[in-house]
């Protein structure tokens, strides 16, 4: 069957691929340039660890510094912090009523009278700048209701509120008083500073929050004398959250904000207010990682570093958020453990072109200014619209596979669906249109790859070739067909490209269906272009009867074995697609994935290399041999899979383009290797086949 492809549409689809190109480019010079990655750790679990060894805080932060890490995160301080260091001294009025009715005198807090069992009293430690900063954050915090002075002469206040302590891993439980939040410690940010750390400052939301309690933070960062550039929200909402964000941005006032990758790895933590507030801040913004804690206390260092192996560079992450080990692994010293699980992330950083320094940012411009910010990238919505219109002439260029269309109706369909398209991306950021845009790349172009495929095989001459010419044939046809199909992922790339999407602040939705609908795509072709219902030239009432007639056909345990295998080996790898599979990884997956990631510059996907090209050789030695149709087809659906997964690649905008691109050339060659493989030891075990079968029959 002879296919004729309308010139105009394949005219505009390479003006689009040329402007795909061209964004794609630039796209690939902003993630070049943002190649500076930070190492950051918590300020106190460096300090506990400094306790946990009996070595000098100074010498942990000092070494940890010559590891790699350049920042450190410093959290609102608690009342029970402050007390554990003797800052200030802490007392519950349980405490002080079990004290009286024992016969003790209470110490410091012996002047209090009438005391309140719900409440929490505070007096002056060794830091009296910490006990001034601690009554301040509580008048914020409480209200002059709840905090009080109720002496002088010495210095007590009483905090009323709940006296209960929480475990640190119970984070859906409220803190009582002295675990909840007071405000930043000017003394914290001043010690990290005076090391030679960036301060990357982590203040919780208020409640009420308003004007007043948002500036206490930045008279807290003015009075410690600090230069603060970033802000990481903590808790479950940033400062300002819900109606106070734009102040909170103004105030931040050119700082960086941080947004913590959720521990599935897609998108963000969920914090209230983070996008508004990154919208607010004109996307000047970092995307972070973080091994979860209590995932971390399962895991070994090793499978740690696995983790954080090509975190930077596959998932555009440019904060290392470590956590510390705080338990030993294999009789390892604690700290020695962890410094060189430090250094050896570092390491790998540095090996992989990133430098260490302030965390990067996605600019539409090269910044003259040190720490300066250019704005983010959003592409001419020209280019979108160009883009769209080479999309749907590949939409009709599929039709008129199935329908009769004659080309001068293609173009006036094209024409129709360009314009209401072109009107939709005008209209706001057209967000829907081209993730619907997105998606007809994804599942369009690998299916006409295939087509073009088809035509090839349509021309060949059964048992025209040996095994030789079998394999050269199919590696070059392998070659045609990634090639095409990478069409469609450069439009898919192209057209998501901004920084909403390389923050991931937006994502390409539909993934799960973007696996299923190429193989729907190309059984309707295939069933089209090879009569496979026996209906061409047949009429309505032909059809029906011939509908009725496969319908009818008895199933067999056959049958439905086979439909069973189809139908586990089809919901493995649509569970395994996207990032909320069900599914786990098996062990010997993971290290033929590490195996993959040290040997290749870009680890291929599985669908690749190990389904659909293999499939795709085989369907050529098929295609030569003659099989029967349906295994032909099986084939090529196994193709299909293959060159629906190339585009699928693009389809994670956090990826730098580059990198996906190298991605889809190593799945060739390694598919191409394992092709070759299956095709040689096919065409040795054939004859041998046919040899048995025909004893078989003999008997």
């Amino acid at each position: 069957m002879k296919n004729r492809y309308n010139p105009v549409l394949i005219a505009i689809i390479f003006v689009g691929l040329v402007c795909a190109l061209w964004i794609n480019w630039n796209r690939h010079a902003i993630e070049q340039r943002n190649n500076t990655v930070e190492m950051a750790m918590e300020y106190e679990n460096l300090r506990k660890l400094a306790a946990l060894e009996g070595v000098s805080e100074a010498s942990v932060l000092k070494q940890f510094q010559d590891a790699g890490i350049n920042s450190l995160m410093v959290f609102d301080t608690t009342l029970e912090r402050l007390s554990k260091i003797g800052a200030i001294k802490t007392a519950t009025g349980r405490e002080l009523l079990q004290a009286k009715a024992l016969g003790a005198d209470g110490g410091v807090f012996a002047s209090v009278k009438n005391v309140q069992e719900n409440a929490v009293y505070i007096a002056e430690g060794n830091d009296q700048a910490a006990f001034e900063e601690a009554w301040e954050d509580l008048l914020v915090r409480y209200g002059a209701e709840r905090s009080k002075m109720i002496s002088t002469y010495p210095s007590i206040i009483e905090v009323l509120g709940s006296i209960e302590l929480v475990a640190e891993d119970k984070y859906d439980v409220p803190r009582g008083i002295l675990q909840a939040p007071l405000g930043l410690s000017s003394s914290e940010m001043r010690k990290v500073a005076d090391y030679g750390f960036n301060v990357i400052i982590r203040p919780q939301n208020f409640v009420n929050v308003n004007e007043e309690k948002i500036d206490s933070i930045f008279k807290r960062i003015e009075k410690s004398g600090v230069k603060v550039n970033t802000y990481m929200p903590a808790g479950r909402e940033v400062v300002g959250y819900p109606d106070k964000i734009d102040y909170m941005a103004q105030k931040l006032d050119g700082r960086k904000l941080v947004m913590l990758e959720h521990y599935t790895q897609l998108q963000f933590a969920k914090i209230e207010g983070l996008v508004s507030l990154a919208e607010a801040l004109d996307y000047k913004a970092a995307r972070s990682y973080v091994i979860d804690s209590l995932e971390q206390k399962k895991i070994t260092v090793g499978e740690g570093l696995r983790r954080w192996a090509l975190t930077d560079e596959e998932r555009n992450v440019r904060v290392n958020y470590i956590r510390p080990y705080m338990m030993p692994q294999k009789g390892q010293d604690i700290l020695k453990m962890n410094l060189q699980y430090v250094k050896d992330i570092t390491a790998n950083v540095k090996a992989r072109g990133f430098e260490i320094g302030e965390a990067g940012l996605f600019e539409k411009e090269q910044s003259i200014v040190p720490n300066g910010y250019t704005g983010p990238y959003f592409p001419d919505k020209i280019f979108f619209i160009i883009i769209g219109a080479a999309v749907i002439a590949g939409a009709v260029l599929y039709l008129a596979q199935l329908l009769t269309i004659s080309n001068s109706k293609q173009i006036i369909l094209w024409g129709v669906a360009t314009a209401i398209t072109a009107v939709v991306l005008l209209t706001g950021r057209g967000l829907v249109m081209r993730q619907a845009l997105a998606f007809a790349a994804a599942v369009f172009f690998p299916v006409l790859s295939m087509n073009v495929i088809l035509d090839i095989w349509d021309r060949v001459r059964v048992g025209s070739a040996g095994v030789m010419k079998i394999i050269v044939n199919a590696t070059w046809q392998l070659a045609l067909a990634v090639l095409m199909s990478l069409v469609g992922g450069m439009y898919l790339a192209a057209i998501l490209a901004d920084s909403r999407f390389l923050l991931e602040i937006d994502i390409y939705r539909g993934v799960k269906l973007t696996f299923i609908m190429p193989l729907v795509l190309i059984t309707i072709l295939y069933v089209k272009r090879y009569d496979m219902l026996g209906v061409i030239g047949a009429g309505v009432k032909a059809t029906i009867s011939r509908v009725n007639e496969l319908l009818s056909k008895p199933i067999t345990f056959k049958h439905l074995a086979l439909l069973g295998v189809l139908g586990i080996i089809l919901l493995y790898f649509v569970a395994r697609s996207g990032h909320s599979a069900g599914v786990p990884v098996a062990a010997i997956e993971v290290k033929m994935r590490l195996f993959l990631e040290q040997l290749m510059y870009a680890r291929p996907r599985q669908k690749e290399f190990m389904i659909g090209h293999p499939a795709f050789f085989l369907a050529v030695y098929a295609v030569y041999h003659n099989a029967p149709r349906l295994i032909q087809y099986a084939l090529v659906c196994g193709a299909v899979i293959g060159q629906a997964s190339l585009v699928q690649t693009f389809c994670h905008m956090r990826t730098p383009v580059f990198m996906s691109t190298v991605r889809a050339l190593d799945g060739y060659a390694m598919g191409a290797v394992i092709g070759i493989i299956l095709v040689t030891m096919v065409a040795v075990a054939m004859p041998l086949l046919l040899k048995l079968k025909r004893r078989y029959l003999e008997q």
